[in-house]
């Protein structure tokens, strides 16, 4: 229950954002907004304000804003005409500044949230700024009756070097643990160093096959920062990632539609699971998914895909650098083609990960 929860907040705040910035984008440009809703499906509340409808709409999975000049015109007899009003009588540059209002609002709620699992947990800031920034472990717990109280391995111990590693990461230590055939531990203990040697692992130190020494590690030091460098290096992560992720949706597109395993794109299935996973972990695995998120759904927006806002803005830069409009129709025909696609490979996906889970 939890896990839906989370996941349909995370996806209803980025709808939200993205849409209520198309909103004030149009307002900014003098273009009158004619309806707002927050949810889809059946209206269960509207209220009239002085230029727009407000709407509650039944299935919380997402939104819409309701501009003029986004459609043809149709007569009473079915004709299609060009649209006269609100987007259709503004110039490029405020066509795409509407257009592109969601993308900001995603990329900038992206931001937000990664600044703040920065500061709630900074050892993320080894992802964001591709930086060592945990130096050393500590021993933060030891279980009774393990390896690790029997070698006298203490909570407050630092590990100082383990098989050679000096000044290792948690990871580090995980690592030597998994694969050494011996572990030679330097600890510091009030400001004095002791030598740890066995042979590993020992008789009942595995389970599953893991070696485990009995331990719970955290870093001894972390690098912070504050709000604002947290904030700035959020930004530059954001920037850095978007060639990555447009070759990921490419590569995953493409597995899906010849039936491969796809390791890069997520459908529903997979984002449920990793919300699953990371609202067990705490709160900070989740501000970082619900950031990567907000992240792809900026990146995915600005693909030049026919119904996407990219595709939109490629389509008014064509309009407007061929001095003439499309008939009327035929636009909006290449929106749905785009969306249909859209929609058929998001099915796609998530039949193979449903496949891959009948599998496993």
């Amino acid at each position: 229950m939890l896990t839906a929860l989370v996941f349909l907040l995370i996806l209803f705040s980025a709808v939200m954002v993205h849409e209520l910035a198309h909103l004030v984008n149009a307002r900014s440009v003098g273009v009158p907004v004619r309806a707002f809703s927050a949810g889809m499906g059946p209206v269960i509340w509207r209220r009239r304000g002085p230029e727009t409808e407000w709407r509650l709409s039944l299935f919380p999975i997402g939104g819409y804003v309701d501009l003029p000049g986004m459609a043809p015109r149709v007569d009473a007899d079915g004709t299609l005409h060009h649209p006269d009003e609100g987007m259709a009588r503004k110039p490029l540059g405020a066509k795409l500044w509407v257009l592109v209002g969601g993308i900001m609002a995603n990329f900038l709620l992206g931001v937000v949230l990664l600044s703040a699992t920065v500061l709630l947990q900074p050892g993320y800031r080894s992802i964001t700024t591709n930086a060592q920034v945990i130096h050393g472990t500590a021993v933060a717990g030891v279980v009774d009756g393990s390896t690790a109280q029997q070698l006298g391995i203490r909570v407050g111990d630092r590990i100082v070097a383990i098989n050679g590693v000096q000044d290792p990461t948690p990871d580090d230590v995980v690592s030597a643990i998994g694969e050494a055939d011996r572990l030679d531990i330097t600890l510091e203990r009030d400001g004095v160093t002791r030598l740890v040697h066995t042979p590993w692992p020992p008789a009942g130190a595995s389970v599953d096959g893991r070696p485990l020494l009995g331990v719970q590690l955290a870093p001894a030091v972390v690098d912070r920062a504050g709000p604002v460098r947290a904030f700035g290096e959020a930004a530059a992560f954001g920037v850095r990632v978007i060639p990555q992720m447009v070759q990921g949706f490419v590569r995953g597109f493409g597995a899906a539609l010849t039936g491969r395993d796809n390791g890069e794109v997520a459908g529903p299935v997979g984002i449920v699971t990793m919300v699953g996973q990371a609202t067990r972990i705490g709160v900070a695995p989740v501000l970082f998914l619900a950031a990567i998120i907000n992240f792809s759904l900026a990146v995915f927006n600005l693909l030049p895909i026919p119904g996407l806002d990219g595709g939109r803005m490629l389509l008014a830069t064509v309009v407007a650098l061929r001095g003439r409009p499309f008939k009327p129709g035929q636009e909006e025909k290449l929106h749905f083609i785009g969306i249909m696609a859209v929609l058929a490979l998001i099915v796609l996906v998530t039949f193979n990960e449903l496949s891959g889970l009948i599998r496993g």
